[in-house]
This record gives C-alpha cells, structure tokens and sequence, in this order.
C-alpha cells in the first residue's frame, strides 16, 4: 500500500527548523549549564494566570468536573487544591513525604486523591477540606477514579493494582505477574480494566471478579508507557509500540508506526474522528487513519513531545520539552497556534468541558492558565 503523507501546514517563521543530532555522551556540566541559565530564559509569557505556590517541578494538574477547583502536585511533596477563578488556595492536601505525581478529582467532584511516590495515597472531601481516606503501599506508578463511582484505582511498582472503595476501604486486588505496571484505564463500561506493564504485557481485567480476560499471547516488544481507546471500548492503541488491540479478545491487528521514528511518548484515540495521534521523544506528530491504517499527516516540532491532550472539533494540545503547547487541527494538519509561557518542560495539560481556556504544568515550578 502506498504511503500518502500530507505536511502539516506551518507558518512561515516555523517551516525551517533546524535539528542538532546529540552525540549521545553524557556530561555533567551540561546538565548544570541547563539548570543555571532557566532563570535567565526570556520567553513571551501568554497566559493569563500563573500559579507559583510550588518550589520545584508540578507533575500533574486536574480540574474538578464543575470547573470551579483546580488541584496540583509537585516533585516538593505538597498538593494543593484552590478556585479557579478567584485563584485562592483552598486548602493544602499535607502528610505526604515523597513527589505527589498523580492527583486527581473524582466523578463528581466531590472528592480529590493525591499520590505520591513512595505509595501514599490520601483522598480529601473538597467541600469540607478534609482528609477522609489514607493508605501507604507499594511504590505508585499510577492511578484513577472509576468514570462512575467512588473507587479509586492505584497501579503500583509491585506490579498489583489495587481497587479501593473509598472511604469504605474496601478493597479487590488484581494480581503482579512479577512485573511493575505502568498505566491503566478503565473500559467505558465501567466493568472492565485494561492495564499495560513494562515487560510489554498487556492484561483485560473482570473488575467485580478480579480476573484475567484475557492477556497477550505475546507482549510487546518494548514497556508500555501509555495507552488510549476509542469510545465504545472496542479497540486499544498502546505507545510506544502504536500496536492497535482489538479489546474483546486481545488480538493485535496493526502497527501505526511512520518509517523514521519508533520512540512514541503519547498517544491518542477518537473514533468519532477516526484517527490515531501519536507523538514522539523525536518531536515526531503523526496522524493516522484508523480505518486504513494510513498517515494522513506528518510534522515535526522543535523539542521532544511530552503529552498530548484532546481539546473541542477535533484539535489536540501538544505539550513538549522547549516549555511551549501546541494547538493543532488533526483534520487539517495544521498548527493553528502556539501557547508560550514556561521555561522548561510541559509536564501535564488539563482541559475542561468548555474547552475555553488549558491548564499546564511545568518543570519550571510553575502551573499556567492560558485562554484558547
């Protein structure tokens, strides 16, 4: 089958980028140079607010599902959940020793988690500012709330994912096979977990029962880092492999990888559309076509991919390591404009319902608003 690519269309002062290849030999120095010479970066800060509360990198930001709260960790060890529109701290989400990377509002908002790495899960009521549910565990990979109830889903280093109602504390665990996993996410029908590990194995969870569907005859050929699926929960496209899995059954039935790059960071799914995104540690973007499995477009940033996000109509918010987000028009395969603001790497991107503005955090300790 021909391979039919289309540019993606960049403005004039983008087209010409020029890529420095890295020798590939570590040096200290250079990495101290980087930390140095941050304060002194100048960039065209385009938000409208930013959040400085933090003192060292924020890891993960969320917004509550009414839009009215914000929550953010950080490599600092503290959360914070405060109003997006007044921007007042509500109240600090304390007890935690190690980095918070996951944090989280629950369905309805009536609840937020935090993580932190060393296995410290704690759940706050957001109305009444209190902590109502605790538990130290093994090392956290990753977590979530189930889409429709009070249960909070925590991935972990041993390998167990634990599934905890909350604040209940009951609990139902879904067996290590010996191997750390790595993401998780919950089938839209609310009854079924599919989980991804770093040896490349891939597992369908019965969640009630606390069984294996099923799991890859054969794992694939590098860690799962993240995964993605479309809206019926019928067919998982994993990174970094863009292997297309069919959910019923396990069955791998393509491959979506370009000829130049296999070093896939994000991923995402929209069957509504009928494309696969997926970006790249080499700054790679591409755009599949899900039915033919084709490229529809292909273009390259100036800085490695670090999160990809779905905004409204069809357009994604691409976060990468030059502290700038992408906003591009996966129809088109246009870049339609570019939010620039922070000094170091994108970390996370929420976006609520409304699609009117993004939220974004950085390595530079800092998380900003900015209206789209």
């Amino acid at each position: 089958m021909e391979d039919e690519t289309e540019d993606l269309d960049l403005p004039e002062d983008l087209e010409d980028v020029e890529v420095i290849y890295s020798d590939g030999e570590y040096d200290e120095n250079d990495e101290m140079d980087e930390i140095n010479n941050t304060e002194d970066v100048v960039v065209n800060d385009m938000s409208k607010y930013t959040f400085t509360k933090h003192n060292k990198s924020v890891f993960t930001v969320d917004i509550s599902p009414n839009q009215q709260c914000v929550v953010t960790g950080s490599e600092d060890d503290s959360a914070y959940v405060w109003n997006l529109n007044t921007r007042e701290v509500l109240f600090e989400c304390t007890g935690h020793k190690d980095s918070i990377t996951e944090a989280c509002f629950n369905h309805d908002g009536q609840y937020v988690a935090t993580g932190d790495m060393s296995g410290m899960v704690q759940v706050w009521h957001v109305d009444d500012n209190k902590l109502v549910w605790c538990n130290e565990g093994d090392d956290l990979e990753w977590m979530c709330w189930h889409p429709l109830t009070n249960v909070l889903i925590i991935g972990c280093r041993s390998g167990d994912i634990y599934i905890w109602q909350v604040p209940q504390s009951n609990c139902k665990v879904l067996p290590s096979h010996g191997c750390a996993t790595s993401c998780g996410k919950v089938l839209p029908d609310g009854k079924k977990l599919v989980s991804g590990y770093e040896d490349g194995q891939i597992k369908l969870w019965d969640i009630k029962a606390a069984t294996t569907i099923w799991q890859l005859s054969e794992p694939c050929s590098a860690g799962i880092i993240s995964l993605d699926m479309n809206s019926d929960g019928t067919l998982l496209a994993v990174a970094p492999t863009s292997q297309l899995i069919l959910l019923n059954d396990g069955r791998v039935i393509g491959n979506l990888h370009s000829n130049t790059n296999k070093d896939v960071e994000a991923i995402l799914m929209s069957s509504e559309i009928g494309v696969l995104v997926t970006g790249a540690l080499s700054g790679e973007l591409c755009v599949w076509d899900l039915g033919k499995h084709m490229l529809r477009h292909q273009a390259r940033i100036e800085s490695s991919v670090t999160v990809i996000k779905w905004g409204r109509d069809g357009k994604v918010f691409v976060g990468a390591t030059d502290g700038a987000i992408y906003l591009c028009d996966v129809r088109s395969g246009t870049l339609l404009n570019t939010f620039t603001g922070h000094k170091k790497d994108i970390l996370d991107i929420a976006i609520p319902k409304s699609g009117q503005y993004i939220l974004s955090s950085s390595d530079d300790c800092t998380v900003k608003i900015f209206d789209v």
